[in-house]
């Protein structure tokens, strides 16, 4: 709750603590202390934030699996992954939990925290790639262990949303695979497998960006809206 005219909290605190319980009880359901109007704190929808970061790194990631244009490295992607799928995807979660939103904020928190550990992974000056001294086999079979555990946090995501939303359902089903593509491509070294999983991850993104959309164009912003799909039982 916020105080206008210029009001303290040490101020705020003095007159609270003056009053009984009753009288603090009825004045605040009056939605006023002592002639000053008290307004509900606003408190902003972080998820688009993160489901727009999570998107855009998985859509950037998905063309360097396909290898749009014959790129074979994935560096430039790195800064992406750290900062803005990593960082500012776990920065939202955080808010997620201010706003009481335990499954997003669980989702947004966990695959920023995904992506900021997988860039580290690539980053020259982190000596991880380096300390297998060129035995591309283990490294390859070493990063599909790791995106095991994650296939396995995907699924656990997709129960958990089947009473959100149909888009949510969709593309949780379009992460789990394409984790189950990527961990056969990092184990067998078939290129064929990345192209598939980046495919997949097109997919994923799209379905991100969608919801993304759905929770960020509201009626004050725009036009037009689109519809969340809910599944929810009515």
């Amino acid at each position: 709750m916020t105080l206008e005219k210029g009001k303290t909290l040490e101020e705020f605190k003095v007159i609270e603590e003056s009053k009984t319980f009753e009288e603090t009880k009825t004045t605040i359901e009056d939605d006023k202390i002592d002639g000053y109007v008290m307004k509900p704190r606003e408190v902003g929808n972080s998820s688009p934030l993160g489901l727009f970061a999570f998107g855009c790194t998985t859509f950037m990631y998905a063309l360097y699996l396909l290898q749009v244009g014959g790129i074979t490295n994935n560096r430039v992607g790195i800064g992406a992954a750290l900062f803005y799928g990593g960082l500012i995807q776990i920065l939202g979660g955080m808010w997620e939990i201010y706003s009481g939103k335990t499954f997003a904020a669980t989702v947004s928190c966990s695959y920023g925290a995904f992506w900021m550990s997988f860039g580290v992974i690539f980053l020259p000056n982190a000596g991880i790639i380096d300390s297998y001294n060129g035995d591309q086999a283990m490294f390859g079979k070493a990063v599909g262990c790791y995106l095991i555990a994650w296939t396995f946090f995907s699924f656990f995501m997709l129960i958990a949303s089947l009473k959100t939303t149909y888009v949510a359902t969709l593309t949780f089903t379009f992460v789990v695979l394409e984790f189950i593509v990527l961990v056969i491509a990092n184990f067998t070294g078939i290129e064929t497998y990345s192209r598939i999983g980046g495919g997949l991850g097109v997919c994923v993104s799209c379905g991100a960006w969608y919801m993304g959309l759905a929770q960020l164009l509201t009626k004050e912003l725009t036009y037009f809206t689109l519809p969340s799909f809910s599944s929810a039982p009515e």
